[in-house]
Protein backbone atom coordinates (compact mmCIF):
# COMPACT_ATOMS: atom_id res chain seq x y z
CA UNK A 1 0.00 0.00 0.00
CA UNK A 2 1.60 3.40 -0.86
CA UNK A 3 1.89 6.57 1.53
CA UNK A 4 -0.76 8.30 -0.04
CA UNK A 5 -3.30 4.95 -0.29
CA UNK A 6 -2.28 4.92 3.66
CA UNK A 7 -3.01 8.54 4.73
CA UNK A 8 -6.40 8.38 3.14
CA UNK A 9 -7.14 5.32 4.73
CA UNK A 10 -6.35 6.72 8.28
CA UNK A 11 -8.45 9.74 7.35
CA UNK A 12 -11.61 7.57 6.68
CA UNK A 13 -10.76 5.76 9.91
CA UNK A 14 -10.46 9.11 12.01
CA UNK A 15 -13.71 10.37 9.91
CA UNK A 16 -15.74 7.23 11.02
CA UNK A 17 -14.53 7.46 14.91
CA UNK A 18 -15.64 10.91 14.29
CA UNK A 19 -19.22 10.47 13.30
CA UNK A 20 -19.16 7.53 16.31
CA UNK A 21 -18.39 10.22 18.85
CA UNK A 22 -20.95 12.49 17.60
CA UNK A 23 -23.14 10.16 18.01
CA UNK A 24 -22.29 9.48 21.61
CA UNK A 25 -22.06 13.36 21.89
CA UNK A 26 -25.48 13.38 21.10
CA UNK A 27 -26.92 10.42 23.08
CA UNK A 28 -24.36 11.75 26.37
CA UNK A 29 -25.84 15.33 26.12
CA UNK A 30 -29.28 13.52 26.81
CA UNK A 31 -27.72 11.44 29.92
CA UNK A 32 -26.49 15.31 30.61
CA UNK A 33 -30.27 16.70 30.63
CA UNK A 34 -31.36 14.19 32.93
CA UNK A 35 -28.63 14.26 35.16
CA UNK A 36 -29.06 17.75 35.82
CA UNK A 37 -32.99 17.77 36.62
CA UNK A 38 -32.28 14.39 39.40
CA UNK A 39 -32.15 14.77 42.99
CA UNK A 40 -28.97 15.69 44.46
CA UNK A 41 -28.47 12.13 46.39
CA UNK A 42 -28.88 10.91 42.58
CA UNK A 43 -26.77 13.60 41.25
CA UNK A 44 -23.95 12.14 43.46
CA UNK A 45 -24.14 8.61 42.45
CA UNK A 46 -23.60 9.81 38.88
CA UNK A 47 -20.75 12.00 39.98
CA UNK A 48 -17.80 10.16 39.00
CA UNK A 49 -19.81 8.21 35.87
CA UNK A 50 -20.69 11.73 34.09
CA UNK A 51 -16.97 12.96 35.05
CA UNK A 52 -15.12 10.01 33.47
CA UNK A 53 -17.24 10.09 30.49
CA UNK A 54 -16.18 13.88 29.78
CA UNK A 55 -12.93 12.83 30.29
CA UNK A 56 -12.87 10.29 27.99
CA UNK A 57 -15.18 11.96 24.69
CA UNK A 58 -11.92 14.80 24.83
CA UNK A 59 -9.42 12.27 24.82
CA UNK A 60 -11.41 10.65 22.02
CA UNK A 61 -11.13 13.93 20.24
CA UNK A 62 -7.68 14.44 20.95
CA UNK A 63 -6.74 11.46 19.78
CA UNK A 64 -8.61 11.62 16.64
CA UNK A 65 -7.53 15.01 15.96
CA UNK A 66 -3.55 13.52 16.68
CA UNK A 67 -4.48 10.80 14.01
CA UNK A 68 -6.24 13.11 10.97
CA UNK A 69 -3.23 15.60 11.70
CA UNK A 70 -0.03 13.37 12.22
CA UNK A 71 -0.78 10.86 9.89
CA UNK A 72 1.14 8.23 10.88
CA UNK A 73 1.44 5.59 8.16
CA UNK A 74 2.54 3.01 11.25
CA UNK A 75 1.38 2.36 14.41
CA UNK A 76 -2.70 3.18 13.36
CA UNK A 77 -3.53 0.16 14.61
CA UNK A 78 -2.13 0.72 18.29
CA UNK A 79 -4.24 4.00 17.91
CA UNK A 80 -7.17 2.29 16.47
CA UNK A 81 -7.28 -0.16 19.19
CA UNK A 82 -7.11 2.44 21.86
CA UNK A 83 -9.62 4.66 20.26
CA UNK A 84 -11.91 1.32 20.52
CA UNK A 85 -11.18 0.80 23.85
CA UNK A 86 -12.06 4.11 24.90
CA UNK A 87 -15.03 4.33 22.88
CA UNK A 88 -15.86 0.72 25.21
CA UNK A 89 -15.31 2.56 28.08
CA UNK A 90 -17.83 5.01 27.03
CA UNK A 91 -20.32 2.39 26.44
CA UNK A 92 -19.66 1.08 30.07
CA UNK A 93 -20.20 4.74 31.64
CA UNK A 94 -23.54 5.28 29.58
CA UNK A 95 -24.61 1.79 31.01
CA UNK A 96 -24.02 3.01 34.68
CA UNK A 97 -25.87 6.09 34.26
CA UNK A 98 -28.95 4.41 32.42
CA UNK A 99 -29.06 2.15 35.64
CA UNK A 100 -29.60 5.47 38.00
CA UNK A 101 -31.42 7.59 35.32
CA UNK A 102 -33.53 5.30 33.88
CA UNK A 103 -34.27 4.33 30.10
CA UNK A 104 -37.40 5.70 30.41
CA UNK A 105 -36.11 9.29 31.36
CA UNK A 106 -34.99 10.63 27.72
CA UNK A 107 -37.13 8.60 24.64
CA UNK A 108 -35.20 4.93 25.63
Amino acid sequence: MSDEAKRLAVKGYCKGVEGELTAWKATLYDVMASFMDLKDADRGKLLDTVTEIKALVREIETKTAQLESECPLEGVQAASKDLEDKIGLVRVHYSKAMEVIGAGSFGG
